[in-house]
């Protein structure tokens, strides 16, 4: 067995693998926009695997080796890995942006679809105009062939990395910060897999081995982030508290802070559950908003039906309970116009001393006080 068909073999035995994962992403019953986007991505991965493995069995001779053959595959090979890399700069940039709209991400996917389409024109025009430019005497491609292949790809892929670095470490965008450090891990392992596959083996199928391997990351942190958070709110779920409360953490005071939306079912009754969600939604964004304000590592999660918990680390609750109705006030006053009810909410607090053993204790306590702040 000659390497371009092991090569060809080991290819697609990659996209076997990500078939399953395309099965597995239609198996789910009401997708996520960043599960859509990264069906995309995986799509254009087999793409390229298929694409690649016909380019080594026609460079074996296996398949017919000719003028037309040789442009007309890496021709292929060339849109594709632009297209791949659009794919993973719109999943990075899309998925952890919950705040884009609809005409935000059409104009988005169109600006960065145009310099493929104009490599595209330019690329096969070339091809036809002046063929052996790009091959030596043996119909290989020459060197800055694949140096062309590679730079629309590696605008994309680095712009994405610089963009999702600089933007995970904001406070408002944590929760995605995991996506953002895969995706980030991806170019440089990417760029080293790719330059080591064409300087070194052309047929070491290390590229796409490490893709693969990727892909199959981004799928199990995806899976992960859809059993702890809530598909409504975007905040995190009882599962993940349960996972907070396992964790480590020093002695030190932290106050469980309770709060919960008055007269939830009258608006749900009055005004219908599209408009209670919407509630819950504005709610949990006040409460984020708070978070980022507090400055601190504040866990947030809906803790059930219209109640949220938070858990801060501080000495002085009442200057978070401040925060708390400051961004709640805001939000509100943002939405007066549009809103068909009175938006408010009760909060209680108690001290919890971090260790697990205690919190259900700490809850009752900052539930009780909620009620009393509602009766009031």
């Amino acid at each position: 067995m000659s390497d371009f068909v092991f090569y060809a073999q080991a290819s697609m035995g990659c996209v076997c693998i990500l078939l399953l994962l395309l099965y597995s992403i239609k198996k789910l019953p009401t997708p996520e926009l960043k599960f859509k986007l990264y069906y995309n991505l995986v799509l254009w991965h087999i793409l390229y695997f298929t694409s690649d493995s016909i380019w080594s069995l026609v460079s074996d001779g296996v398949l017919p080796k000719n003028l037309f053959s040789v442009l007309a595959i890496n021709y292929s090979n060339a849109i594709i890995d632009a297209f791949l890399f659009y794919s993973c700069f719109v999943f990075a940039e899309i998925s952890t942006r919950p705040e884009m709209t609809r005409a935000q991400i059409r104009r988005l996917r169109l600006k960065l679809k145009i310099p493929i389409y104009v490599e595209a024109v330019l690329l096969l025009a070339s091809f036809i105009v002046t063929p052996n430019f790009w091959l030596d005497e043996n119909l290989d491609p020459k060197t800055y062939f694949y140096m062309v292949q590679m730079f629309l790809p590696g605008v994309y892929i680095l712009t994405v990395t610089i963009r999702g670095v600089a933007r995970g470490f904001k406070p408002q965008n944590r929760k995605n910060l995991q996506i953002y450090l895969i995706v980030a891990s991806y170019t440089p392992g990417c760029i080293v897999a790719a330059a080591a596959q064409l300087f070194y083996s052309l047929t070491a199928p290390m590229f796409c081995f490490w893709c693969t391997m990727i892909l199959l990351f981004i799928y199990l942190t995806l899976q992960n982030q859809l059993i702890s958070t809530d598909p409504l709110t975007e905040l995190n779920n009882r599962n993940q508290l349960h996972r907070y409360l396992q964790m480590q953490r020093e002695s030190k005071d932290h106050y469980i802070i309770m709060v919960d939306v008055d007269q939830f079912k009258q608006i749900n009754d009055t005004y219908g559950h599209i408009e209670g969600d919407r509630a819950l939604e504005l709610v949990s964004k006040a409460l984020k908003n708070a978070c980022d304000s507090l400055g601190k590592t504040v866990f947030l999660c809906r803790y059930g039906g219209d109640e949220f918990l938070m858990i801060v680390p501080t000495e002085m609750p009442a200057i978070a309970i401040r925060v708390i109705k400051d961004c709640m006030k805001e939000e509100v006053s943002n939405q007066y116009s549009s809103l068909n009810f009175a938006l408010k909410i009760s909060l209680g607090y108690a001290l919890w001393d971090g260790k697990s053993s205690n919190f259900k204790q700490s809850v009752a306590e900052a539930d009780r006080m909620m009620y009393e702040d509602k009766r009031s």
